[in-house]
C-alpha cells in the first residue's frame, strides 16, 4: 500500500507525546548540567558508542561512513552502534563495528524490569566517547541515552537546522548542525558533521553492508538456480513507502521485459510488506523468467541483489541496501532531492524527474542509462 501520513489521532497521540517529553525533560535540566569542553582530546580512546536509533535502514546505511571514520581513525578501540531491533539486523557482521546494543523501545515498555539489563550492557564499556549523529530529526530519547552512558565525552547536537536541542544540555560537546545554506549536502556528509570537533581524516563516502561468506553463497545459489543459463541477472524494486517516489509500475513491467527480451536477462524483482499493487501490476505484466522475492528477511534480499548486474529502484530503503552491497545502482526520483539521498559512488548513477514529478521519467531514458552502466561495467 502506498504511504499514509499519520491520521488525526495519531498525530494528537504524537503532539502529546512530543509535549510530555519537552515538560520531562525540561524538569530534568534543573538537575543536569554537563560541563562543556572546548577541546577534544582522544589519544587513548578505548570504547565508543555511536547512538543511532531510529528504524529507517537508508539512514542507517547513510551513517556508515561514519563508522569507517571511527574505525580509520581509531583502529584498536572497541566500537558498539546503539540499535533498535529492525536495524540491528542490517549491520551484523559488518567489520566496522566491534559490538550492537539493541534498544528495544517497545519491549521495554511492556515489561520495565528489562530496562536494568539493557542499563548493566550500556555502562558495560565505560566508553571514552559517545556521539548521536543527527540529520533529519532531532531525539530527546538518544540524547538521553548517550547521558547514561555515563562517558566523559558525549558529542550531541546543539541545533538542527536552527531549530535549537531541547536537551543539547545532555552533552558536554555540542554541534550546531545546518545545512539551510548548503542543501546539497549528502546524507553521509550530514552524519559526518557530528565529528568535526575530533578533526578526522576524509574517508570514502560509500556506503557498506557486510555478508558472511555463508550468506553470499546462499544468494548465489538462490538466483543462479532460478536463472538458469541467462546471460545475467537485472534487478527491479517497484515499490516505495510514499506514493510519490513510485515510478509507474507497468514502467517497471516495460523496463524489465525490455531487459529480458533484448539483454537475455533473468529479472530479480523485490518488494515489502507495503508493496502489494505496485508488485502486482508488475509481475502479471512481465511473462518473462523472474525471481520474486516479497517479504524476505533483509539480509537474504541482500545477498540476492548482489549478483545482479545492475538494480532499478526507487527511493527507497532497498536503494542504500543495493548500493552497500556494492551492486550498481540505478535510482528514480521524484520529490526527494538525489544530492542528498542517491547512493554515492561511481558505479552508482540516478534519474530524477522535472519538477520532482517522477512520473515524467520515461522508460527509454531509464533504459538508455541502464545499458551505459552495463556497458561500463
Amino acid at each position: 500500500m502506498p504511504y499514509k501520513p499519520p491520521g488525526f489521532f495519531r498525530r494528537i497521540v504524537i503532539a502529546i507525546e512530543r509535549f510530555l517529553k519537552w515538560i520531562l525533560f525540561s524538569i530534568v535540566h534543573i538537575v543536569v548540567h554537563s560541563r562543556v569542553m572546548t577541546a577534544v582530546s582522544l589519544d587513548q580512546c578505548k570504547a565508543i558508542l555511536v547512538v543511532r536509533q531510529h528504524n529507517q535502514i537508508g539512514d542507517l546505511l547513510c551513517a556508515t561512513p561514519l563508522f569507517r571514520a571511527l574505525r580509520e581513525a581509531y583502529p584498536e578501540a572497541h566500537i558498539t552502534v546503539l540499535l533498535r531491533p529492525l536495524t540491528a539486523e542490517v549491520l551484523r557482521g559488518t567489520d566496522l563495528i566491534d559490538e550492537i546494543l539493541v534498544f528495544d523501545k517497545q519491549a521495554y515498555w511492556r515489561n520495565p524490569g528489562r530496562v536494568l539489563g539493557f542499563l548493566r550492557l550500556l555502562w558495560k564499556r565505560k566508553y571514552d566517547l559517545v556521539l548521536v549523529p543527527v540529520t533529519v530529526s532531532l531525539s530527546t530519547t538518544s540524547d538521553f541515552l548517550a547521558w547514561l552512558s555515563r562517558s566523559r565525552t558525549r558529542i550531541g547536537p546543539a541545533s538542527l537546522n536552527g531549530v535549537r536541542n531541547l536537551t543539547h544540555y545532555m552533552h558536554n560537546v555540542r554541534v550546531p548542525l545546518d545545512w539551510r545554506d548548503e542543501p546539497l549536502t549528502h546524507q553521509t556528509a550530514r552524519n559526518l558533521a557530528i565529528v568535526k570537533p575530533l578533526a578526522l581524516d576524509k574517508t570514502s563516502r560509500e556506503l557498506v553492508l557486510s555478508l558472511s561468506a555463508e550468506e553470499r553463497e546462499k544468494g548465489r545459489k538462490m538466483v543462479t538456480e532460478a536463472a538458469g543459463n541467462h546471460r545475467m541477472v537485472i534487478g527491479f524494486h517497484p515499490g516505495a513507502a510514499k506514493a510519490a517516489n513510485m515510478w509507474d509500475a507497468l514502467r517497471f513491467a516495460e523496463l524489465a521485459n525490455r531487459c529480458a527480451e533484448i539483454l537475455d536477462a533473468f529479472l530479480l524483482i523485490t518488494a515489502g510488506p507495503h508493496d502489494d499493487l505496485p508488485l502486482h501490476e508488475m509481475t502479471i505484466n512481465v511473462p518473462n523468467d523472474k525471481l520474486v522475492l516479497k517479504n524476505y528477511p533483509l539480509r537474504e534480499v541482500a545477498a540476492a541483489i548482489r549478483c545482479c548486474a545492475v538494480f532499478v529502484t526507487n527511493d527507497t530503503g532497498i536503494m542504500h541496501l543495493a548500493a552497500a552491497v556494492g551492486t550498481p545502482t540505478l535510482s528514480l526520483f521524484g520529490p526527494t532531492d538525489p544530492a542528498q539521498w542517491a547512493p554515492p559512488g561511481e558505479r552508482h548513477r540516478f534519474i530524477v524527474g522535472k519538477n520532482g514529478d517522477i512520473s515524467s521519467i520515461t522508460v527509454d531514458k531509464v533504459w538508455e542509462a541502464l545499458n551505459k552502466m552495463l556497458r561500463a561495467a
